[in-house]
């Protein structure tokens, strides 16, 4: 399955090139930010923008073994040493540099260049960490919350130009970039409406349809019979996600569903940077105490090749994705529900978010409030009863917009002509945000950890701070 869509415009021999960093690995199985830099650097292939793809590991066999090839000459992959030597003349040789994440905090020296750097925060992670670290010590979330903060601003100060994922983040990061001083007269001047400092470039899904292979769940997994109801949860179980709700409404079905399968697709994630998550563990305990487990709720063992997707998919009858109501719903973009909208597949979601909106908006599916196992039984209820090809209008309708083509327009324009910020942030700004706890100050952070979470924390806490003087720049 090649994931790439020809044509393609022809790259110029001068056009500007774009080192795109990717702060996990790139294979055959990847969580949300490396999908987004492997598909955003084929839709930039494709448009005539030649891009190297950094990433720390490339799995360049199994990416062959599963299909997922560069769809075009512009687009060349380098996996970067420990060092990252290798990294640091990619940079120097680009013409411009798109960081997302952790990035900068990484690899500092990416920001003291006197190039354009392009930072992607699709991904709020300050936001999302805060339920992510809710079990930590108070200690070691206030002191991981404000290195996060660090590492977050020190992008907003030093970037020239910035992506985000839809019209709500970029609410929110107007804000914070105007906190730090980066909406001014300068930006404002060259751009009333600060597009050209701060563009939206949402998830994509791809313009080639999914293809339909062979049984995946339907009398393969022990359990999931030919002529059962199939409720597929895309994606991880995070710990800002609730995979409990749709649990117990399952239950609560059971006596009059009993062809209902809720099934996880995503048990561990392939990231080499996630923890392991909380949730995840509650959700197999309560199906297991339901007596679903095996049964009516089922978790798929590790994560589904991205080239294999489709075929859960288009298997399924319906997808869900739940969460409860905090600070990182207002902002976060299910990047898994765009999966659904590429396979046509309809969706219970909970309101709160831009995508939850859209489903209800364009008769994609049904919304739910936050934390309501009564409100999700009576919805799937109607939504069972109601054929997926119903829903394919509306599908039809909205999926040309929502390709990576269209969605990479922002960043393909800004890497026509790549320019530094009109204010022009010094190199290296926000530098001084990522130096790690100074020498003064690391008896009273060790007393603190030793006393809230124990030895084995303190010598944790130790090794961190050891690699983060290791790293490079």
């Amino acid at each position: 399955m090649n994931l790439s869509t020809p044509p393609h415009t022809p790259t110029t021999p001068d056009a500007p090139r774009l080192l795109l960093v990717c702060g996990d690995a790139i294979g055959p199985r990847m969580a949300g930010p490396s999908i987004r830099a492997w598909e955003l650097a084929q839709a930039l292939g494709r448009a005539g923008v030649p891009v190297t793809l950094a990433a720390p590991r490339i799995d360049r066999e199994g990416m062959a073994a599963s299909g997922m090839v560069m769809g075009t000459g512009a687009v060349t992959e380098m996996a970067f040493d420990r060092r990252a030597d290798s990294l640091r003349v990619a940079a120097e040789q680009a013409d411009a540099i798109l960081v997302q994440g952790m990035g900068l905090a990484h690899h500092p020296f990416l920001g003291a260049l006197d190039k354009p750097l392009i930072v992607d925060i699709y991904d709020p992670f300050v936001l999302e960490n805060l339920p992510q670290r809710a079990a930590d010590t108070p200690g070691g979330r206030r002191h991981h919350h404000a290195s996060d903060l660090a590492a977050l601003c020190a992008q907003l100060e030093r970037g020239d130009f910035f992506l985000c994922a839809s019209a709500a983040q970029q609410d929110f990061w107007l804000g914070m970039l105007t906190a730090l001083g980066r909406v001014n007269p300068d930006t404002y001047d060259d751009d009333p409406g600060l597009e050209r400092l701060i563009g939206v470039l949402p998830f994509g899904l791809p313009a080639d349809p999914p293809v339909v292979g062979a049984p995946v769940l339907r009398g393969v997994v022990p359990g999931i019979g030919r002529e059962d109801k199939v409720l597929l949860w895309g994606g991880g179980i995070w710990n800002w996600f609730d995979p409990l709700s749709p649990i117990r409404a399952v239950a609560a079905l059971a006596a009059e569903r009993p062809d209902l399968r809720l099934v996880f697709m995503g048990s561990a994630s392939p990231s080499l940077f996630t923890p392991k998550m909380a949730m995840a563990e509650r959700a197999r305990t309560l199906a297991a105490e339901l007596g679903l487990l095996d049964r009516s709720v089922f978790f798929l063992p590790g994560w589904v090749p991205y080239a294999e997707r489709a075929a859960y998919l288009l298997e399924a009858d319906l997808g869900i994705s739940c969460h409860h109501p905090h600070i990182e719903t207002r902002f976060a973009y299910r990047t898994r529900l765009l999966d659904c909208i590429w396979a046509g597949l309809p969706m219970l979601v909970t309101g709160g978010d831009v995508l939850a909106d859209l489903v209800a908006g364009e008769d994609l599916g049904a919304t739910v409030p936050p934390d309501d196992p009564a409100a999700i039984a009576a919805a799937l209820r109607t939504m069972l009863d109601r054929p997926r090809a119903a829903y394919a209008p509306a599908f039809d309708r909205v999926r040309p917009s929502m390709t990576w083509d269209a969605a990479a327009r922002p960043l393909v324009d800004f890497m026509r002509d790549p320019r530094r910020a009109p204010d022009r942030p010094r190199p290296g700004a926000g530098a001084d945000r990522l130096r790690p706890t100074g020498l003064r100050e690391l008896p009273a952070r060790a007393v603190e950890i030793l006393r809230e979470g124990g030895p084995l924390q303190l010598m944790e806490e130790a090794v961190r701070y050891l690699r983060w003087l290791r790293r490079p720049g």
